[in-house]
């Protein structure tokens, strides 16, 4: 088990299930403290197609922003992972064939499966630290009644996801036992428990990854320069815990419709908080109307360096839902069809997936977590700068935030658009 770490922290877990899915336990129906997160997982139905709202060409280098838009549609707080989700269902494109292999890949914009395995190789091998900053596992748990499981496919998934393999009967309470004690240890006791019941009988195959960040910032706020401010939320104004940090030098950048400040944690990982431009419009109205390209463009602006009186409300979300209708939105349909699905390279069995589900959690405050100072780059130690005054970033509004890796993978995103009280 990897070092336990505390303070600042955020999780979560996907769970791919092929040919069947069993039920999972409610993750984050409500904020642990202050922010309303209600979503649940739904119930498993049966397939129903979805016409896709995006093209492949559209999708690809953009899931980020297409995942950010759907989910947004649904949910007024939240956090979510692109990242936890491209591994996931590249677990499942291991095993895919023919159409249902290309609509994975295209969902990430891979040109190949081989493109697809050494960017996942890249990602768990730069991502899954010993330290316990950030770690990444993946599992496949496999039913006894599965008729077959190729040796190349099982091997694929050790060589290129770092994946455990476990057999066991899908339907029994000892797997449940043994998949909860799975997730309590690689999220360090943070999540106690996945499934609340065992699956039922068509389940074959369950793909699991987990992911877990624990980091500190490289300006902490101070706890002393935190006190109550409002935020114009949309059930209202509310007083909510606000931290401040004084006149510091942070990359800032100032879009069309966005402006954003880059937080940095010592590891070089970073947060990125967008505001609209205009205080008379909403975040997530912004973010529904853009083009993928447009949000694309926002996200991805030219920062520079500036001096920035910071006022950021401390949050705490948690979040849990299907992906299912979302993925088929960006594309993904034959995966999911229990008629038409190509998964031979796993099994000769007709396989499928019948649901994706993915819990997260963010704790945003003063302290952090720690890790080792990598960001020197955003310190100015040049000339004496003629004097300025400082911009003023107030987040007293609905915000989207982003969380970063030094290669900038996209960790979590998220949006919140109130508080309780």
């Amino acid at each position: 088990m990897k070092k336990r770490l505390y303070r600042t922290s955020a999780l979560l877990l996907s769970a791919a299930t092929l040919a069947g899915c069993g039920p999972f336990t409610e993750q984050g129906k409500e904020t642990v403290s202050t922010v309303t997160c209600p979503a649940e997982p739904p119930a498993v139905t049966e397939f129903v197609p979805v016409e896709a709202a995006y093209t492949a060409g559209e999708i690809s280098g953009s899931f980020d922003g297409a995942f950010l838009k759907e989910t947004l549609k649904k949910n007024e707080n939240f956090v979510v992972s692109p990242l936890s989700a491209k591994l996931v269902l590249n677990m499942a494109a291991l095993g895919a064939e023919e159409n249902t292999e290309k609509e994975l890949l295209e969902l990430f914009g891979y040109a190949d499966s081989e493109a697809m395995k050494a960017d996942s190789k890249r990602l768990i091998e730069e991502l899954d630290r010993e330290d316990g900053t950030l770690t990444v596992n993946n599992s496949v748990w496999v039913s006894d009644r599965l008729e077959t499981l190729k040796e190349s496919y099982s091997q694929e998934l050790t060589d290129v996801m770092s994946a455990e393999s476990f057999n066991a009967d899908l339907t029994s309470q000892s797997f449940v036992n043994d998949l909860n004690g799975w997730v309590n240890e690689n999220t360090n006791g943070l999540i106690t428990q996945l499934l609340s019941q065992p699956l039922d009988e068509t389940a074959r195959l369950a793909l699991v990854n987990t992911l877990y960040f624990n980091n500190e910032w490289l300006y902490k706020f101070e706890s002393y320069d935190t006190f109550d401010g409002d935020f114009y939320g949309v059930n209202g104004t509310k007083q909510v815990p606000t931290m401040h940090l004084g006149t510091t030098d942070f990359d800032y950048a100032e879009g069309k419709k966005l402006k954003s400040i880059v937080l940095p944690y010592k590891d070089g990982s970073r947060m990125k908080v967008y505001l609209p431009v205009s205080e008379t419009e909403s975040i997530a109205d912004i973010i529904g109307e853009m083009s993928l390209e447009e949000l694309s463009a926002e996200l991805e602006a030219s920062y520079t360096q500036q001096k920035i009186n910071l006022a950021l409300p401390k949050f705490e979300c948690d979040y849990s839902g299907s992906l299912k209708e979302m993925l088929q939105l960006l594309g993904v349909s034959e995966a999911f069809d229990p008629n038409n699905a190509k998964f031979g390279k796993i099994s000769d069995e007709q396989l499928y997936i019948s649901e994706v589900i993915q819990a997260a959690k963010i704790k945003c405050d003063e302290e952090g977590t720690e890790a080792a100072a990598a960001t020197a780059a955003i310190m100015d130690a040049g000339c004496a700068p003629i004097e300025e005054l400082p911009i003023e970033f107030i987040v007293d509004r609905p915000f989207l935030y982003e969380i970063e890796s030094p290669s900038d993978e996209t960790l979590f995103m998220g949006v919140i658009q109130s508080f309780t009280e």
